[in-house]
């Protein structure tokens, strides 16, 4: 059994625009846990990112979440063990048909927006993930990523 574990390493980059006095920060994890590439099938698994804004209660800020390719590209991410990639992706749908990036390439982003109701707000999105099938001659290990979660606001 193939041991998997995927990393977000979150780095906040903020373009701060005519928001007023709200400042915004983001977070982020996903873990796949275990993974047998010997049954044939994908592996599906969730995770969380979270967007808190911090202001006066009525508050308002529009913001943009994009992912970046982490170790392989928007087609195929890559999490490795040693020099050993495993194909994985990152989607905004949990249909896994909308790869979650920053708008190049065919991929899309997340834009949303929140008004405060108190002196602080969080919104948390899913971000679904799939570890492509047909990948049975990896040896077992612990697998890795880190990608650029961006927040512009």
């Amino acid at each position: 059994m193939k041991r998997v574990m995927l990393s977000i390493a979150v780095m906040l980059f903020a373009s701060v625009g005519a928001q007023g006095a709200i400042t915004c920060s983001i977070n982020g994890s996903l873990a796949f846990g275990s993974f047998n590439p010997l049954l044939g099938q994908s592996a599906d698994t969730t995770g969380t990112i979270s967007v808190t804004c911090v202001g006066n209660p009525g508050d308002s800020v529009s913001y943009t979440i994009t992912l970046g390719t982490g170790y392989g590209s928007y087609t195929a991410r890559k999490m490795v063990s040693g020099t050993t990639p495993l194909v994985y992706n990152l989607y905004r749908d949990s249909e896994c048909t909308q790869v979650w990036g920053d708008n190049t390439s065919g991929t899309y982003s997340v834009t949303d927006s929140m008004t405060l109701t108190t002196t602080s707000s969080t919104k948390n999105y899913v971000v679904y993930s799939r570890i492509a099938s047909g990948q049975n001659t990896d040896p077992a290990g612990s697998y890795t990523d880190s990608l650029l979660i961006n927040l512009n606001y």
